[in-house]
């Protein structure tokens, strides 16, 4: 027999170092570490009254600008209507009211009434006239329509075609031409007026 027992011995459940190595074995034990987990999956959870929802309602209360700002009806608080401020933006509010500013002008386009013969309505007339566009070139309108009656030896006529004569190169080069071939064959330099001219001018 190769086993042989020393001795007999009984392990009590309530003994010291029993009880501390099951604790030691509970610490390092992987299924009593997940064992809580394993039973709060089942569980549901409402965070009211957590501290971090508590701290958002705080800061919350804290930056609304509701709760920041108090409402002017929330006052107790009377104007007297007698006061300095109340006269004055009553009389400012009068003043730069268009509807009251307008009431007279627009009851007395109603009410009163001018007479067409007066000298303002006239003249107001006679100046929509002469400021007429239409009336300033009537006369030239009508004066198209009737057509017009121009002939050839008319003195216009006559003097725009002087004109263009003067005026036309071809009629200078034309005269010019004609005089190149009378200043030939001088017999002497004074017999050329030209020439004396530019001696004349050299001096």
């Amino acid at each position: 027999d190769y086993r042989h027992y020393l001795h007999q011995w009984t392990c009590l459940p309530d003994q010291n170092d029993v009880i501390q190595a099951r604790k030691a074995y509970e610490l390092q034990s992987d299924n009593a570490y997940k064992a809580d987990l394993q039973w709060l999956k089942g569980i549901g959870w409402v965070p009211v009254g957590s501290l971090d929802v508590e701290k958002v309602k705080k800061a919350g209360d804290i930056l609304s600008e509701r709760k920041y700002r108090q409402h002017p009806e929330n006052l107790k608080f009377t104007s007297p209507v007698d006061s300095m401020s109340m006269v004055l933006a009553k009389t400012n509010a009068d003043t730069i009211n268009k509807r009251l500013y307008t009431e007279a002008w627009e009851k007395d386009k109603t009410s009163i009434h001018i007479m067409p013969d007066t000298p303002e309505i006239t003249l107001a007339r006679q100046n929509k006239l002469n400021y007429s566009h239409k009336l300033y070139r009537l006369g030239m309108e009508e004066a198209k329509k009737k057509g017009y009656d121009l002939r050839a030896d008319a003195i216009s006529v006559k003097a725009a075609k002087a004109s263009r004569d003067i005026a036309s190169d071809y009629k200078y080069k034309q005269a010019y031409r004609k005089q190149l071939g009378h200043l030939v064959g001088c017999r002497s330099l004074q017999d050329d007026p030209k020439m004396v001219w530019s001696i004349h001018v050299a001096k």
